[in-house]
């Protein structure tokens, strides 16, 4: 590996930490478990925080969650991510169970990620584990709020940092500085081979229609996410709409 790949890795997990400083994301003594899909996102993400405890002032704990849907057509490799997970000393668990796809009323993903996001939270909850990280990133916050915008007509995306179930745990994003592009790169370079992602119901996926729509207005800047993103935290009420409270 060059000085170049080299420095790119470290400008990365630079990202990150500043990420977990910002948002004070990471106590003392958490345990953080992070649900890994396979995918470069969350496997970037594990290793990046795996790498981080050894220099790190705040000691904490990391576990790796998978959770395969039996009833979703998609490949998963256990083995290969519980490889990736010993090799870095992070304890591994494959949870397996029934998404309940119904096909007839909302769509197929949603079912899939509600299932997803509730077996998480109960493996943390039982535990009494205090964070649950997540591998979404600064292109994944401007999708959701394009997309919020568009379906909802509200203006919102999602939290950095949010307290759940009175308190029970938090759920973390600490890739939110990084880009789609950058953990691609980053994933290439410690050697990790994304699992492949062919579930039929991916190309009706709304996100995906999204990216189409981000991908035509980088014709129109090449900063055109890294702007959106920060006009979330740049809001000028005095030029929008807003209507003035009746007493």
């Amino acid at each position: 590996m060059n000085s170049g790949d080299k420095n790119f890795l470290e400008r990365t997990r630079t990202k990150v930490v500043k990420a977990i400083t910002d948002y004070d994301l990471i106590a003392p003594n958490d345990t953080i478990v992070v649900g890994i899909s396979g995918g470069k996102d969350s496997m970037a993400l594990l290793d990046i925080l795996s790498n981080r405890q050894k220099s790190s002032k705040i000691a904490y704990n990391l576990v790796a969650v998978h959770i395969k849907l039996t009833d979703v057509p998609y490949y998963t490799d256990g083995e290969y991510l519980e490889k990736f997970c010993i090799d870095r000393n992070i304890v591994f668990h494959l949870i397996e169970d029934h998404a309940k796809i119904i096909t007839d009323r909302k769509k197929p993903c949603f079912y899939c990620a509600w299932n997803r996001r509730k077996l998480l939270f109960q493996f943390a909850a039982e535990h009494q584990f205090q964070k649950v990280a997540f591998g979404h990133h600064k292109d994944d916050a401007v999708e959701t709020l394009l997309m919020n915008m568009i379906q909802h007509g509200e203006m919102s995306s999602f939290p950095v940092k949010l307290q759940m179930f009175e308190g029970a745990f938090d759920i973390i994003r600490p890739l939110i500085y990084t880009t789609d592009k950058e953990l691609q790169r980053y994933v290439n370079l410690i050697g990790y081979q994304a699992l492949p992602y062919d579930c039929k119901y991916a190309l009706d996926n709304q996100r995906e229609k999204i990216k189409t729509i981000i991908n035509q207005l980088y014709t129109l800047s090449p900063n055109a996410t890294k702007n959106i993103f920060k006009a979330m935290t740049n809001i000028d009420l005095r030029h929008l709409p807003v209507k003035t409270p009746k007493h």
